[in-house]
């Protein structure tokens, strides 16, 4: 049985592990967070604004919404973006 503590980690973790398997799955989107991942958090945020506001108008889905939203917080795009290059994220 998880505890509170793990639960509240992995709720935490959730919108970041759904934006990992999104851009696995869609190169389109891949490869859009990869280029907006580069550029300074001002640009980012801008960018990322526009984008949602583009996909909510296209009903795009709630998770896809909720995951790629955690790249407004710089900490998480960094992580991310170090992720990627490390790892290499790649459609599989």
């Amino acid at each position: 049985m998880k505890s509170s503590k793990t639960e509240d980690i992995d709720r935490e973790f959730e919108p970041l592990k759904k934006l990992i398997q999104v851009m696995r799955d869609d190169p389109v989107i891949n490869v859009k967070v990869i280029k907006m991942l580069q550029l300074d958090p001002y640009q980012r945020r801008t960018v990322l604004n526009n984008w949602l506001e583009q996909l909510r108008r296209r009903n795009a889905s709630g998770n896809l919404l909720n995951a790629l939203s955690c790249l407004f917080d710089d900490k998480v795009a960094e992580k991310v973006l170090t992720l990627i290059n490390n790892h290499q994220i790649k459609n599989t």
